[in-house]
């Protein structure tokens, strides 16, 4: 990717973020302007990736309106956002845009390649808000913590709902947690569904890439233990067998 440096006083709404990349151990915010050119934000990396966020928060109240329900102060945690940036958000990308070409043309023309990047390079974003006390405990999640980790999916809507993305990639941004039984989270209501395949892709490459990684709580599983994961959803109902034939042909192919 090359660099392009930002002309001087650019105004804030002619950039959109639409990732985040690490390169060299260092991270970076990956931002499109209105002519659809990438460029990465660079500087001071922590201080500039505080400035993006806690601007993102100043814009939109609703933020924090929702740090102030859950009692969670509104601490950026940029080694968070690094950790993700350099690891899980690139890998759920990857699985993300190999599942989406695995697919028939019939179930791909519901949504577009560039969606399923966008989303997927950005779906966890919200977890630089929330508590790293919480993030990273190393047991199971208490009923009130479970709570405030499952906001990180809205407040990641939230926060790029400042950036001018559009409706679609917002919407599988903040359902990547959903599936077809609507059984995850947040609810949904009768007057609003996301795209179903596009949440499907999502949600799929974000758990196989997670369950394919070590956490503080359990070992990496292997390409064989996370496929039995998912199957188990296949059969109660909450994956597509297309996107879990997908997946176990991605694996087959590019997890070695």
């Amino acid at each position: 990717m090359f660099l392009v440096r930002p002309q001087k006083r650019r105004k804030r709404n002619e950039m959109k973020l639409v990732g985040a990349i690490q390169i060299s151990n260092n991270s970076f915010f990956v931002c499109k302007n209105r002519n659809g050119v990438l460029s990465l934000r660079t500087g001071k990396e922590e201080k500039l990736q505080k400035a993006i966020v806690q601007r993102m928060i100043e814009l939109n109240p609703s933020i924090k309106r929702m740090l102030e329900d859950y009692k969670i102060k509104p601490t950026i945690d940029t080694k968070t956002l690094k950790e993700l940036a350099g690891g899980h958000m690139n890998e759920t990308c990857r699985v993300a845009v190999g599942i989406y070409s695995i697919l028939s043309e019939n179930l791909k023309k519901n949504i577009k390649e560039e969606t399923i990047k966008e989303a997927s390079m950005l779906h966890d974003l919200g977890k630089v808000l929330i508590p790293s006390k919480i993030l990273n405990k190393p047991a199971k999640l208490n009923p009130k913590e479970r709570e405030i980790m499952n906001i990180h999916s809205t407040l990641g809507y939230e926060l790029l709902k400042t950036q001018k993305i559009n409706e679609e990639t917002l919407d599988l941004i903040k359902y990547h947690h959903q599936n077809l039984i609507h059984s995850g989270y947040p609810a949904l209501n009768c007057d609003h569904h996301p795209s179903d395949i596009g949440v499907q892709i999502i949600s799929t490459a974000d758990k196989y890439s997670a369950l394919r990684e070590a956490r503080v709580y359990r070992r990496k599983l292997s390409r064989i233990e996370s496929l039995l994961v998912l199957y188990k959803e296949v059969r109660e109902g909450k994956i597509l067998p297309e996107i879990f034939d997908a997946i176990v042909e991605y694996a087959r192919r590019f997890d070695k």
